[in-house]
């Protein structure tokens, strides 16, 4: 069950990776807030993680 946790984590930081580049690439509003979207998936990874620390 834990590998299975892992590859969902990975999966979701590679896409929020790239949301963020392909964010970088369009130049205005649409491109802000998709880079938006890919930092609040590595947020959300992050908080997964320091869960168990807290």
């Amino acid at each position: 069950m834990k590998y299975i946790i892992r590859i969902i984590y990975l999966l979701i930081f590679a896409a929020s990776m790239i949301l963020i580049v392909t964010g970088q690439r369009n130049i205005g509003p649409i491109g802000l807030l998709t880079m938006l979207v890919g930092l609040a998936g590595i947020l959300v990874l992050l908080y997964l993680y320091n869960k168990k620390y807290l």
